[in-house]
Order: structure tokens, then C-alpha cells, then sequence
């Protein structure tokens, strides 16, 4: 067995790993190349091969770091005792929101639309795995608490989509447009108060051919800025029990 790395040594490899993710989201993958990695860190390129031996690697370290990151999250919600449905089902979809609002996961976000299908085509990544296993976890949940009678007898695999439905259609919607505010506040997830990501904006405004911004109206604007946040509350409130 090699020697534990220093604490230098796991920085630089925490630094190329960074700049890999940010050169990945701005360029894609196949746009970066090693040597753009290493100008980014200031290292020699010859530098970044004691760490990842190809650029699979870094692309592959990403990904496992990602996951285990999001697994480890969620276990920590559903290994609790679940007393109060809704508060949980609450603190799983605030997670989630504040989760696609931080830079990193944005970021991971952007790569893998970018490159996903054709990094899967080469067997690079599987795109159906990485979208399954969050929502098998989910579905294990909703199982659990129809058989204790503690929702109604409908298929878990259409609680899981009701529930998160929503939520990815939010991040979509965020990921490709900025001419709204985002959600300002929990929109009764849990009284007032700051919300996931107040005030943040991404991308520039769509634009039309002739250039101008595009709009919409205010009515559209804040139908899209609050739906997540209400479906998933709506979720939460109904009666599901038997």
C-alpha cells in the first residue's frame, strides 16, 4: 500500500478536482483538456498525473464524490425515526432546493446535461443509475409508511413522482432561465424566513433573435417562482392516510 497523502498533497489533488468541475461546466468535458486543468491550478501538467492518470479519472472521482455526498444526506433524513411525516417529507425537499442552489452541484448539474448522454453512449457514466438510486431510497420510504398504514395503499413509485416531480421541475426551469427571483422564502415549508438561495441569479436573461430580453408577465413570473415550493407543501398537507 502507497503512503496516506500529506495534507499538501490532498489539497492539490481537492484544487484539481475544483478546477476540473469549473472548466467541465464552463467548457464541457470533451472542451477541457489536462493541460487547461493544470494552467487553472498552476501546476505543471506532468504534476496531475500523480493524482488522475487520465482525465476519466477526474471525471469518475467527481461523480463517485457527488454520490456518496447525496447518499449520505439523504440517509441521514430516512434512518431517523419518522414521528412527523410532513416535517420530514418538509426537510427533504428544502434539502433538495438548497442543494441545487449550491455553486458545486450547479456546477455538476451543468456537466453532466452537457456531456451525460454521449459520456453515456461511451460508458463513461450511467445516467440511469445516478437519477435511480436517490429516488429507490425515496421509494423504500413511501413502501415503509403505506405498509404501516400511515399513508394510503397507492403505488410508492407514484408518491415518489408526486413529491418530486416538482422539485426537478424547478431545477430545470432555474437552470435555463434568471429573469425571476428564485424563491425568496420557504413558502410555508416552515413559517418565513430566508430561503434556500435568496437574491441569486445564474445565467443572463434569455434573449430573442433580435436581441432584445425576453419577458413574460408578472402573473407567468411568479407562477414559476413558487410552484415547486407549493405542489411539494400541498404534498405534504393533504391527507394521505388511511
Amino acid at each position: 500500500m502507497g503512503r496516506p497523502l500529506r495534507t499538501e498533497g490532498r489539497q492539490t489533488r481537492q484544487a484539481i478536482l475544483d478546477a476540473a468541475l469549473k472548466l467541465f461546466a464552463e467548457n464541457g468535458y470533451y472542451g477541457t483538456s489536462l493541460r487547461d486543468i493544470a494552467s487553472a491550478v498552476g501546476v505543471r501538467e506532468s504534476a496531475l498525473y500523480n493524482y488522475f492518470p487520465r482525465k476519466e479519472a477526474l471525471f469518475d472521482a467527481l461523480i463517485v464524490a457527488d454520490t456518496e455526498y447525496k447518499a449520505e444526506r439523504l440517509a441521514a433524513v430516512l434512518e431517523d425515526p419518522i414521528a412527523d411525516i410532513r416535517a420530514t417529507l418538509e426537510r427533504l425537499a428544502m434539502m433538495a432546493l438548497e442543494s441545487f442552489c449550491a455553486p458545486r452541484q450547479e456546477q455538476l448539474f451543468r456537466m453532466v446535461m452537457a456531456d451525460g448522454m454521449r459520456l453515456a453512449r461511451e460508458g463513461r457514466i450511467n445516467l440511469f443509475e445516478r437519477m435511480s438510486s436517490g429516488l429507490a431510497r425515496m421509494r423504500e420510504l413511501m413502501q415503509r409508511l403505506v405498509l404501516e398504514g400511515r399513508l394510503r395503499n397507492v403505488d410508492p413509485e407514484l408518491l415518489v413522482m408526486e413529491f418530486v416531480g416538482p422539485l426537478l421541475l424547478w431545477r430545470h426551469l432555474n437552470a435555463i432561465r434568471s429573469d425571476h427571483p428564485l424563491i425568496a422564502d420557504r413558502d410555508g415549508f416552515a413559517g418565513p424566513g430566508p430561503g434556500p438561495c435568496p437574491g441569486l441569479r445564474r445565467y443572463p436573461p434569455p434573449r430573442r433573435i433580435d436581441g432584445r430580453a425576453a419577458s413574460g408577465s408578472d402573473n407567468a413570473e411568479e407562477t414559476n417562482r413558487v410552484s415547486a415550493a407549493r405542489r411539494c407543501r400541498r404534498f405534504a398537507t393533504e391527507d394521505r392516510t388511511l
